[in-house]
Formats: C-alpha cells, structure tokens, sequence
C-alpha cells in the first residue's frame, strides 16, 4: 500500500471466503443507473496510477526527509485522513480483530518503508516488480497445477533479467524482496481484517497504529523539514498514495468480481515502470523491460486462468 496499500489490492488475489459473509458489498455487486462498464477497470488503473505517482513523488522528498522519514510522514497523512473520513468506533471490537489490524498495520508499514528504501537506489519499475512478487507468491501457493509452475518459472526469469544484467544495486533489490515477503504477509492480515471489519473502518485503524509506531521517524523529519513546500509534497504523496488508490480499489473490487480485479492488478509493475520513465526519467533497457512483462504475464495468467473446485 504498496503497495502497503499494496496490502489491498493484493487481498483480491488470495480469494478468500469467509465462512460468514457480514459485508456482502465485498463481492461484485450490479451497479444500477447510467454508470460506464468500464468504472471497476478504470479504477484499478487509476488507483495504480495514483499510488505510484505518489511513490515517485516522494523520490523528491528523500533528500528533505529521507526515505524512511518520507514513508513515516506519508503514512501520517494517510491515517489522518481515513481517521477524519471513516470515524471509526474503538468500542465493540474483538481481540481478534484487534490483532488482525495491529498486523496490517505492522506489515503493510514495513513493506513501505522497505519499498521507499528500494526505490532511493533502483528504479521504481524494477522495485514495485520485485515487490509484487510477494503478491504472486500467495496466488501460486499450493500450486498443482504444470500451468502454475510454468508461471513461477516465468516470474523467476522475469527476475533474473531484473537484476542480472542491469547491475542494479545490491542493497535496492534486497530492501524491494524484503518489501515482497512483507506484501504477502500483509495480504492474509488484509483478508482478516476484512473479515471482521466494514468498509474503510479496518484500514484507517491499520494506518493510525502504523502511524503511531512511525512516530519516532515521522516527527524528526517533519521538524527537520526545510520549508513549507516539502510537507505539501508530503501531504499529497500521502493522499495520491493513500486516500485515493484505497477509495478506488474499494469501488473496482464490489464491480468486476476478484478474479478480474486480480488479471488487472497484475498490470501494476508495468504502471510502475511507466510512471518511473514519465516522472522521473528512468529508462529500462530491453531486459528490464522483459523482465517486468514476464512477471506481469505470469501473475495475469495465474489469476485469470480457472481452477477445478
């Protein structure tokens, strides 16, 4: 969303079923009215866009805040705001909904902070690839299927030309693989909390204990920062990369079901890269570009292809 916020999307590739469904809006519900068909895609393209245009807009920030102090204020802004939108109640709420929240907010937090450590030494394209392999991973859990091997095969090599031949930084691939195991740690504390919370309620509570914890970073960059402008910057990369992307997954996943929310999920590493050549000048050469169109033909065909009861 991610990504941490990664965390979210990503839930749409585990396609988990509660035993109870208490928020049925979760499921792919009928739109009544005159809205397009092409609302649930165009949203996830959207929320993909937003959150990695705020990632390559807190590349900007780095040298005020760091990237951990960027992470940190970022995670500030995006908790206040779902706080002052959501309101959610404290009262009422299970243990076990409780521990389901501390450990989104706990993974979903360190997977952006390792994520905006990867991206202050590789390009964003390759980072948010490698991340998403996380994402990949639980969907190819339990695989049975040569189909199935054939996309982790796929993914691997995606990986290689990644990270063979380019010369990336060592540090910047290690923080984005940390980065993958922490997206898909937060995607099954995801799929809890959206068992046992409603709407955005679950996610704002995630957030603020993420922001309380990130406190000890978040509250010397903002001291330190040079003027005005940095925490404007830093307020928006908060919404673009918190508030908005969220709003948008939430919409796109009740329209088009979690098998199409997850095919065109899978798109995300090349809106990564697309934004890191459009925004910050970052070019991938003939490798790296293959590299992330097997990771994303992996991940597409992984979620789109059907399996057996």
């Amino acid at each position: 969303m991610a990504w941490m916020l990664l965390a979210l999307p990503a839930g749409g590739i585990v396609r988990t079923v509660p035993r109870r469904d208490p928020h049925p809006y979760r499921r792919a519900v009928p739109v009544a009215g005159s809205l397009p068909a092409l609302r649930g895609p165009a949203s996830i393209v959207g929320a993909s866009l937003s959150l990695h245009s705020a990632a390559a807009l807190a590349v900007t920030a780095f040298a005020a805040f760091g990237a951990a102090g960027t992470g940190a204020l970022r995670f500030a802004v995006g908790a206040a705001v779902l706080l002052a939108l959501t309101r959610p109640r404290l009262r009422g709420r299970s243990p076990a909904a409780w521990r389901a929240i501390v450990a989104l907010g706990a993974s979903a937090t360190l997977a952006s902070l390792c994520l905006y450590e990867a991206i202050d030494r590789i390009p964003l394209g390759t980072a948010a690839t490698l991340q998403f392999l996380g994402p990949l991973t639980v969907a190819l859990l339990g695989a049975r299927r040569r189909l199935d091997v054939a996309c982790a095969a796929a993914a691997a090599g995606g990986v290689v030309l990644l990270c063979g031949p380019s010369g990336v930084e060592p540090a910047g691939v290690a923080f984005a693989l940390a980065a993958a195991v922490l997206a898909a740690a937060a995607i099954f504390a995801t799929a809890r909390v959206g068992e046992r919370t409603g709407g955005l309620d679950g996610l704002a509570l995630a957030l603020g204990f993420a922001s309380v914890c990130l406190l000890p970073l978040s509250v010397p960059a903002a001291l330190a920062a040079p003027g005005a402008g940095d925490l404007a910057v830093i307020v928006l990369v908060g919404i673009l990369g918190s508030v908005i992307p969220q709003s948008l997954f939430f919409d796109a996943v009740r329209r088009v079901g979690a098998r199409t929310y997850s095919i065109l999920l899978s798109l995300d590493p090349g809106v990564a890269a697309f934004v890191g050549v459009l925004w910050l000048g970052q070019e991938l050469g003939p490798p790296e570009l293959a590299g992330v169109a097997l990771v994303v033909a992996a991940s597409a065909v992984a979620v789109g292809t059907p399996r057996r009861a």
